[in-house]
């Protein structure tokens, strides 16, 4: 390492910093703030400047999963905590997490926590 360092200098010293401190991309920082927003995936694509397509391969490739399995897992576990710490019904919170009807919402809650949300405020 040293004959690297000494041989490239400045140049090699990025390079081993660059692999300790893993800078968030602007791709995964707009991905991330948008979470808990109630976009569409091709309005988060927009947002990256991508097209729907693109987007959705560079996030597989990214985040090794597809965005709306992630996306749903992540809105998901967030409003367990919501109905947990705030001790709200589900019918109070499933449009603030990206879903239609309180159907929908219960029964991908149940299938990712194995059990109702109606279960935790009651």
């Amino acid at each position: 390492m040293l004959y690297l360092l000494q041989k490239y200098g400045r140049k090699f010293e990025l390079y081993l910093h660059s692999l300790i401190i893993k800078e968030t991309s602007p791709f995964k920082k707009i991905v991330e703030s948008k979470i808990h927003s109630n976009l569409k995936l091709e309005e988060i694509a927009f947002l990256c400047n991508m097209s729907l397509s693109t987007f959705k391969r560079h996030f597989i490739k990214e985040y090794k999963t597809s965005p709306g399995k992630w996306l749903q897992d992540k809105r998901l576990q967030k409003a367990k905590e919501t109905l947990e710490r705030d001790n709200l019904k589900p019918s109070d919170i499933y449009l603030d997490f990206g879903y239609n009807n309180l159907s929908n919402f219960s029964i991908a809650f149940k299938n990712k926590f194995g059990f109702n949300p109606s279960e935790i405020t009651s």
